[in-house]
């Protein structure tokens, strides 16, 4: 995923969104976060992680096509779950698959602030807590404000923005074409099922790129 660790001199990718990104974590006591941008064939795409778990959150929403951060991204206002352990009847028996995965990672609190420039939700930042809890309302106006400063960062001209198709690495998208080519479909078709595959192997997505580029696995139509 792009964006996540650093380059290859050491320094993170997006220096300026990871400096936000730690910020925040540290400012509403949460455990860890995850800026995703949506670019403009409306794929999900990681800018950034601050650990392990917050990668898994993106990409675990944007593969089971549901979560705060989806919602927070469809209705443009903050999505706010202070604990997901809920009864689903309390938290309108949403997002069952994501809440069950979530549960298995450790989350039990997630916040998700869309980041919104103009009329257009460009990503969202989500926080997670290993413990619930809501967040009180300063910490809630620290999340809106790193929303916003992360919204002009997106734009400037050494961020990740939003409308580049080429945000995954590389060997993704060469994955990419030749699922595109064994499955006869397009490439969004093809990203989408790397990314199906790396969730129920419980494994990245650059792994499956690899072992489709190495020859170690074909995908076929009627495949799970």
């Amino acid at each position: 995923m792009v964006g996540v660790g650093p380059s290859r001199n050491g320094e993170p990718r997006h220096p300026r969104i990871s400096r936000l990104c730690s910020v925040c974590v540290g400012e509403t006591s949460v455990d860890g976060g995850g800026l995703s941008v949506v670019s403009s064939r409306g794929t999900p795409v990681l800018v950034h992680a601050t650990d392990r778990i917050s990668r898994a959150i993106e990409d675990l929403q944007f593969t089971v096509g549901e979560g705060p951060a989806v919602d927070a991204l469809a209705t443009q206002v903050p999505v706010l779950v202070d604990d997901l352990r809920r009864p689903p009847s309390e938290i309108d028996g949403r997002w069952p698959a994501f809440r069950a995965e979530a549960q298995v990672l450790g989350v039990k609190a997630m916040f998700a602030f869309p980041i919104i420039v103009g009329p257009v939700a460009l990503g969202s930042l989500d926080l997670y807590r290993r413990t619930p809890g809501p967040l009180d309302d300063d910490e809630v106006t620290r999340g809106l404000a790193a929303v916003d400063a992360m919204g002009s960062s997106l734009l400037a001209s050494d961020a990740p923005r939003p409308q580049d198709p080429t945000a995954y690495p590389m060997t993704v998208h060469r994955a990419a074409g030749m699922v595109m080519v064994q499955l006869t479909s397009g490439i969004d078709e093809a990203l989408v099922r790397l990314r199906a595959a790396a969730y129920l192997d419980g494994t990245p997505v650059t792994t499956v790129a690899d072992d489709v580029l190495e020859g170690r696995r074909r995908f076929a139509r009627g495949d799970a």
